[in-house]
């Protein structure tokens, strides 16, 4: 069965539009290797700003990952097409992920997540709990949060975080290496 076409691709896109350095990063919002691996994807952002540089991320959630896919949902719902609001959301659950890990939702409800979910939804971006709670059950807001998990599965992505440099996956780079490595293997390809 073939993938349905998204109303729009997937992954969220900072940096320059027609870059000729892309990187494609597969994360998961509670993947502790994926939370250690942002600051440097932010880090990398701000070193190549101006330059022919541009990250995607792609939000997907791993089936071990109970609380994901509620914060998914929160995810796309707050951002919205929004592409700076979805990596200033993700830094802020990133700095909270603690409050959503499977040993603290091990006696918790899905309510309990989608009510974790709304709050932080409302400190962020100021989204008033029951609207927050409405876009969770929204249509388009799972068909957006569906979309990087589908692309993901035909890039055979199934860990988190995996990251593309101009489609190529076969990097000596991972998610522990420090900038300066990063910078200076993306220096060599300009």
């Amino acid at each position: 069965m073939a993938i349905p076409v998204p109303l729009r691709p997937s992954g969220f896109t900072l940096g320059e539009p027609n870059a000729n350095i892309k990187l494609d990063v597969f994360f998961d919002i509670q993947c502790p290797h994926s939370k250690k691996y942002w600051p440097t994807l932010l880090a990398i952002l701000k070193h190549y700003e101006g330059q022919p540089l541009s990250v995607t991320a792609h939000l997907i959630t791993i089936s071990n990952h109970h609380q994901a896919w509620t914060m998914s949902l929160a995810m796309m719902a707050v951002a919205g097409s929004d592409d700076r609001r979805f990596f200033d959301f993700a830094s802020f659950l990133f700095a909270r992920q603690e409050q959503f890990m499977n040993d603290v939702f091990r006696h918790k409800t899905l309510e309990d997540q989608r009510q974790l979910a709304a709050d932080m939804a409302q400190e962020f971006a100021g989204i008033l709990r029951d609207r927050l709670l409405t876009l969770l059950d929204d249509s388009q807001v799972y068909e957006n949060a569906r979309t990087p998990i589908r692309y993901a599965a035909t890039r055979s992505v199934w860990a988190t975080p995996t990251i593309f440099i101009n489609n190529a996956d076969d990097l000596s780079l991972k998610f522990h290496t420090p900038l300066k490595d990063w910078v200076e293997y993306i220096d060599s390809l300009m």
